[in-house]
Protein backbone atom coordinates (compact mmCIF):
# COMPACT_ATOMS: atom_id res chain seq x y z
CA UNK A 1 0.00 0.00 0.00
CA UNK A 2 2.84 2.62 0.75
CA UNK A 3 4.38 2.33 -2.64
CA UNK A 4 1.27 2.16 -4.59
CA UNK A 5 -0.44 5.45 -2.66
CA UNK A 6 2.62 7.88 -3.88
CA UNK A 7 1.84 6.47 -7.43
CA UNK A 8 -1.58 6.55 -7.83
CA UNK A 9 -1.50 10.61 -6.01
CA UNK A 10 1.41 11.30 -9.11
CA UNK A 11 -1.05 9.87 -11.60
CA UNK A 12 -3.91 12.01 -10.72
CA UNK A 13 -1.77 15.22 -10.72
CA UNK A 14 -0.37 14.53 -13.94
CA UNK A 15 -3.69 13.89 -14.86
CA UNK A 16 -4.88 17.30 -13.13
CA UNK A 17 -2.00 19.17 -14.63
CA UNK A 18 -3.07 18.25 -18.53
CA UNK A 19 -6.67 18.89 -18.08
CA UNK A 20 -6.08 22.29 -17.19
CA UNK A 21 -3.43 22.83 -19.79
CA UNK A 22 -5.95 21.72 -22.10
CA UNK A 23 -8.57 24.07 -20.95
CA UNK A 24 -5.66 27.00 -21.32
CA UNK A 25 -5.38 26.10 -24.82
CA UNK A 26 -8.74 25.73 -26.19
CA UNK A 27 -9.52 29.32 -24.49
CA UNK A 28 -5.91 30.45 -26.48
CA UNK A 29 -7.50 29.34 -29.37
CA UNK A 30 -10.67 31.04 -28.98
CA UNK A 31 -9.12 34.07 -28.76
CA UNK A 32 -7.00 33.65 -31.61
CA UNK A 33 -10.03 32.53 -33.92
CA UNK A 34 -11.79 35.73 -32.52
CA UNK A 35 -8.82 37.72 -33.79
CA UNK A 36 -8.71 36.20 -36.83
CA UNK A 37 -11.83 36.55 -37.64
CA UNK A 38 -12.19 40.60 -37.05
CA UNK A 39 -8.32 41.79 -38.06
CA UNK A 40 -7.02 39.10 -40.48
CA UNK A 41 -4.23 36.53 -39.82
CA UNK A 42 -1.93 38.34 -37.41
CA UNK A 43 0.02 38.15 -34.23
CA UNK A 44 -0.69 40.83 -31.43
CA UNK A 45 1.96 43.04 -29.98
CA UNK A 46 3.18 41.78 -26.61
CA UNK A 47 1.10 43.47 -23.83
CA UNK A 48 3.23 46.19 -22.31
CA UNK A 49 4.60 45.17 -18.84
CA UNK A 50 3.99 48.82 -17.87
CA UNK A 51 2.22 51.97 -19.36
CA UNK A 52 4.51 53.75 -21.74
CA UNK A 53 4.90 57.56 -22.12
CA UNK A 54 3.96 58.67 -25.49
CA UNK A 55 6.88 59.17 -27.14
CA UNK A 56 10.17 57.50 -28.51
CA UNK A 57 13.67 57.54 -28.55
CA UNK A 58 15.03 56.46 -32.01
CA UNK A 59 15.41 59.56 -34.45
CA UNK A 60 15.43 60.74 -37.52
CA UNK A 61 15.60 64.19 -38.24
CA UNK A 62 15.33 65.73 -41.69
CA UNK A 63 14.35 69.22 -42.49
CA UNK A 64 12.59 70.14 -45.74
CA UNK A 65 11.65 72.84 -46.44
CA UNK A 66 8.46 73.09 -48.06
CA UNK A 67 5.73 75.38 -49.37
CA UNK A 68 3.53 75.96 -46.07
CA UNK A 69 0.31 75.40 -47.46
CA UNK A 70 1.04 72.23 -49.66
CA UNK A 71 2.12 68.39 -49.87
CA UNK A 72 5.15 68.40 -47.72
CA UNK A 73 4.04 70.41 -45.18
CA UNK A 74 5.65 70.20 -41.70
CA UNK A 75 4.23 70.49 -38.23
CA UNK A 76 4.90 69.63 -34.59
CA UNK A 77 3.46 67.87 -31.48
CA UNK A 78 4.01 68.65 -28.27
CA UNK A 79 2.93 67.87 -24.71
CA UNK A 80 4.32 68.51 -21.19
CA UNK A 81 7.37 66.64 -21.85
CA UNK A 82 8.90 69.71 -23.99
CA UNK A 83 8.23 72.05 -21.27
CA UNK A 84 9.22 75.54 -21.36
CA UNK A 85 8.73 76.47 -25.25
CA UNK A 86 9.49 79.37 -26.74
CA UNK A 87 6.84 79.90 -29.12
CA UNK A 88 8.11 82.77 -30.75
CA UNK A 89 11.16 80.70 -31.98
CA UNK A 90 9.08 77.70 -32.81
CA UNK A 91 7.18 79.63 -35.37
CA UNK A 92 10.03 80.85 -37.01
CA UNK A 93 11.17 77.20 -37.77
CA UNK A 94 10.97 76.28 -41.05
CA UNK A 95 9.02 73.51 -40.45
CA UNK A 96 6.30 75.27 -38.46
CA UNK A 97 3.35 74.51 -40.52
CA UNK A 98 0.85 73.26 -37.90
CA UNK A 99 1.24 72.32 -34.16
CA UNK A 100 -0.90 69.48 -32.66
CA UNK A 101 -1.14 69.51 -28.78
CA UNK A 102 -1.75 66.71 -25.85
CA UNK A 103 -5.01 67.41 -23.96
CA UNK A 104 -5.29 64.13 -22.02
CA UNK A 105 -4.95 60.70 -21.97
CA UNK A 106 -7.28 57.85 -20.61
CA UNK A 107 -10.18 58.46 -17.68
CA UNK A 108 -8.52 61.36 -15.84
CA UNK A 109 -4.79 62.44 -17.07
CA UNK A 110 -4.86 66.21 -18.29
CA UNK A 111 -1.77 67.78 -19.63
CA UNK A 112 -1.05 70.70 -17.19
CA UNK A 113 0.70 72.55 -19.94
CA UNK A 114 -2.17 72.09 -22.71
CA UNK A 115 -4.05 75.98 -21.50
CA UNK A 116 -0.72 77.55 -21.68
CA UNK A 117 0.49 76.12 -25.21
CA UNK A 118 -2.40 76.62 -26.34
CA UNK A 119 -2.83 80.61 -25.89
CA UNK A 120 0.99 80.81 -27.14
CA UNK A 121 0.30 78.62 -30.15
CA UNK A 122 -2.44 80.71 -31.44
CA UNK A 123 -0.65 83.89 -30.27
CA UNK A 124 2.28 83.23 -32.77
CA UNK A 125 -0.18 82.20 -35.53
CA UNK A 126 0.31 78.23 -35.19
CA UNK A 127 -3.16 76.52 -36.89
CA UNK A 128 -3.70 74.28 -33.89
CA UNK A 129 -5.40 70.51 -33.36
CA UNK A 130 -5.59 68.73 -29.96
CA UNK A 131 -5.17 64.97 -29.24
CA UNK A 132 -6.41 62.77 -26.76
CA UNK A 133 -3.83 59.16 -25.70
CA UNK A 134 -6.07 56.53 -25.76
CA UNK A 135 -6.23 53.95 -22.58
CA UNK A 136 -8.02 50.83 -23.57
CA UNK A 137 -8.82 49.99 -19.91
CA UNK A 138 -11.14 52.97 -19.96
CA UNK A 139 -14.91 53.12 -21.06
CA UNK A 140 -14.95 55.33 -23.87
CA UNK A 141 -17.59 57.93 -22.10
CA UNK A 142 -14.61 58.34 -19.51
CA UNK A 143 -11.97 59.50 -21.91
CA UNK A 144 -14.26 61.30 -24.45
CA UNK A 145 -15.96 63.46 -20.94
CA UNK A 146 -11.82 64.10 -19.70
CA UNK A 147 -10.94 65.02 -24.03
CA UNK A 148 -13.96 67.54 -23.87
CA UNK A 149 -13.37 69.06 -20.56
CA UNK A 150 -9.91 70.02 -21.55
CA UNK A 151 -10.79 71.70 -24.85
CA UNK A 152 -13.85 73.19 -24.08
CA UNK A 153 -13.15 76.98 -24.71
CA UNK A 154 -10.48 77.01 -27.03
CA UNK A 155 -11.70 76.57 -30.29
CA UNK A 156 -9.89 74.29 -32.43
CA UNK A 157 -8.28 75.02 -36.18
CA UNK A 158 -7.57 70.83 -37.00
CA UNK A 159 -9.43 68.13 -36.96
CA UNK A 160 -8.75 66.35 -33.28
CA UNK A 161 -6.54 63.33 -33.03
CA UNK A 162 -6.88 59.91 -31.18
CA UNK A 163 -3.36 58.70 -30.25
CA UNK A 164 -3.12 54.97 -30.31
CA UNK A 165 -0.29 53.06 -29.58
CA UNK A 166 -0.46 50.84 -26.65
CA UNK A 167 -2.41 48.10 -25.36
CA UNK A 168 -4.13 47.17 -22.14
CA UNK A 169 -3.61 44.50 -19.58
CA UNK A 170 -6.90 42.24 -19.47
CA UNK A 171 -8.89 43.76 -22.28
CA UNK A 172 -9.38 41.35 -25.01
CA UNK A 173 -8.60 43.33 -28.50
CA UNK A 174 -12.08 43.31 -29.24
CA UNK A 175 -13.40 45.35 -26.24
CA UNK A 176 -9.89 47.63 -27.35
CA UNK A 177 -11.37 48.12 -30.91
CA UNK A 178 -14.51 48.62 -29.72
CA UNK A 179 -14.11 51.25 -26.92
CA UNK A 180 -11.75 52.89 -29.72
CA UNK A 181 -14.44 53.13 -31.71
CA UNK A 182 -17.49 54.56 -29.30
CA UNK A 183 -14.63 56.96 -28.92
CA UNK A 184 -14.00 57.94 -32.40
CA UNK A 185 -18.16 58.40 -32.67
CA UNK A 186 -18.51 60.67 -29.77
CA UNK A 187 -16.14 62.83 -30.77
CA UNK A 188 -17.43 63.25 -34.30
CA UNK A 189 -20.60 63.82 -32.89
CA UNK A 190 -19.30 66.64 -30.51
CA UNK A 191 -16.60 68.24 -33.04
CA UNK A 192 -18.72 67.56 -36.37
CA UNK A 193 -15.86 65.87 -37.91
CA UNK A 194 -14.13 62.41 -37.83
CA UNK A 195 -11.24 62.29 -35.37
CA UNK A 196 -7.76 61.05 -37.49
CA UNK A 197 -5.84 58.33 -35.94
CA UNK A 198 -2.26 58.86 -34.76
CA UNK A 199 -0.94 55.05 -34.30
CA UNK A 200 2.80 53.26 -35.71
CA UNK A 201 3.31 51.26 -38.69
CA UNK A 202 3.76 47.76 -36.76
CA UNK A 203 0.56 49.00 -34.93
CA UNK A 204 -1.48 49.83 -37.85
CA UNK A 205 -0.68 46.96 -40.04
CA UNK A 206 -0.83 44.51 -36.60
CA UNK A 207 -4.68 45.63 -35.63
CA UNK A 208 -6.22 48.42 -37.87
CA UNK A 209 -5.52 46.62 -41.58
CA UNK A 210 -8.49 45.15 -42.75
CA UNK A 211 -10.69 46.95 -39.85
CA UNK A 212 -14.18 49.00 -40.57
CA UNK A 213 -11.71 51.78 -39.72
CA UNK A 214 -9.60 52.00 -42.29
CA UNK A 215 -11.51 53.89 -45.21
CA UNK A 216 -13.66 55.22 -42.86
CA UNK A 217 -10.75 57.41 -40.90
CA UNK A 218 -7.71 59.58 -42.01
CA UNK A 219 -4.63 58.36 -39.80
CA UNK A 220 -0.96 60.18 -39.08
CA UNK A 221 1.28 57.13 -39.29
CA UNK A 222 4.65 57.18 -37.58
CA UNK A 223 7.69 55.46 -39.07
CA UNK A 224 11.05 56.53 -37.57
CA UNK A 225 13.31 55.60 -40.54
CA UNK A 226 14.29 57.28 -44.33
CA UNK A 227 11.36 55.54 -46.27
CA UNK A 228 7.70 56.93 -45.87
CA UNK A 229 5.62 53.79 -43.81
CA UNK A 230 4.43 50.74 -45.56
CA UNK A 231 0.86 49.62 -44.74
CA UNK A 232 -1.28 46.35 -45.61
CA UNK A 233 -2.65 46.83 -48.70
CA UNK A 234 -1.13 49.85 -49.47
CA UNK A 235 -3.74 51.97 -47.33
CA UNK A 236 -3.81 55.41 -47.30
CA UNK A 237 -2.76 57.89 -44.49
CA UNK A 238 -2.10 61.80 -44.45
CA UNK A 239 1.02 62.14 -42.80
CA UNK A 240 3.98 60.57 -41.50
CA UNK A 241 5.80 61.04 -38.03
CA UNK A 242 8.93 60.48 -38.73
CA UNK A 243 10.93 61.52 -36.00
CA UNK A 244 9.73 61.43 -31.89
CA UNK A 245 13.61 62.70 -31.26
CA UNK A 246 13.47 65.75 -33.56
CA UNK A 247 14.99 69.24 -32.63
CA UNK A 248 13.24 72.69 -33.63
CA UNK A 249 13.57 76.34 -32.83
CA UNK A 250 12.81 77.16 -29.39
CA UNK A 251 12.64 73.73 -27.90
CA UNK A 252 15.08 72.27 -25.64
CA UNK A 253 15.11 68.22 -25.82
CA UNK A 254 13.57 66.21 -28.13
CA UNK A 255 10.44 66.83 -30.13
CA UNK A 256 7.58 64.98 -32.72
CA UNK A 257 7.72 66.17 -36.16
CA UNK A 258 5.76 64.94 -39.06
CA UNK A 259 4.88 66.27 -42.91
CA UNK A 260 1.80 65.60 -45.09
CA UNK A 261 2.60 62.83 -48.06
CA UNK A 262 0.80 61.54 -50.71
CA UNK A 263 -0.41 64.84 -52.20
CA UNK A 264 -2.28 65.46 -49.18
CA UNK A 265 -2.33 68.86 -47.68
CA UNK A 266 -3.79 70.63 -43.82
CA UNK A 267 -6.83 72.17 -45.88
CA UNK A 268 -8.35 68.08 -45.55
CA UNK A 269 -8.16 68.75 -41.42
CA UNK A 270 -8.85 71.92 -41.34
CA UNK A 271 -12.56 72.99 -39.72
Amino acid sequence: MNRRFPLRTLVLMLAFLFALGAVAKKEKEKKRAVQVMIYGNVDPDPEPGKPRPDHYTKALDKPRLVNRAGEGLHGFDISHYQGHVNFDALASDPRAGYLYLKASEGATNKDNMYSTYYREAHRVGFKVGSYHFFRGNYSAREQFENFRSVLKGNPQDLIPIIDVEVLARRVSIYQYMERLSELLILCEKEFGRKPMIYTGQRFYNQHFARTKFVGKYKFMIARYTDSEPVLNNNDDFLIWQYTGSGSARGVRGHIDISKFVRGHTIHEIMF
